[in-house]
């Protein structure tokens, strides 16, 4: 299992609105079935405005495979045409092999 951990730095106070965006696009991808689970984080120390998310694929090709496929979509073109200001400054992507994985109890 890979985890793709995608670091944005939002505009000042924009974080938010970030959120929503990640919100929306994750509830408009149920019939995928590349991203396993996701989760969003926001700063508590570091760089302010920064958003985090982080997904769990099995695969990159599989999960590179999907980015083209989104970005080949005429609707995903027509909402990112549609953004006249984006809530981010900057991001970053990093891609990690999962060793192991557990939750603890207590």
């Amino acid at each position: 299992m890979i985890l793709v951990r995608t670091e944005m730095q939002c505009k000042w106070g924009r974080v938010r609105e970030a959120i929503e965006e990640f919100k929306a696009m994750a509830a408009g991808m149920d019939s995928q079935n590349v991203i396993k689970r996701s989760r969003i984080l926001t700063d508590l120390s570091g760089r302010f405005d920064t958003v985090i998310i982080e997904s769990e694929v099995e695969s990159l090709d599989a999960y590179f495979a999907f980015l083209q496929a989104a970005f080949d979509d005429p609707e995903f073109q027509a909402r990112q045409a549609a953004i006249t200001d984006s809530p981010y400054q900057t991001g970053q992507r990093q891609y990690y092999t999962i060793e192991e994985s557990f939750e603890l109890e207590g």
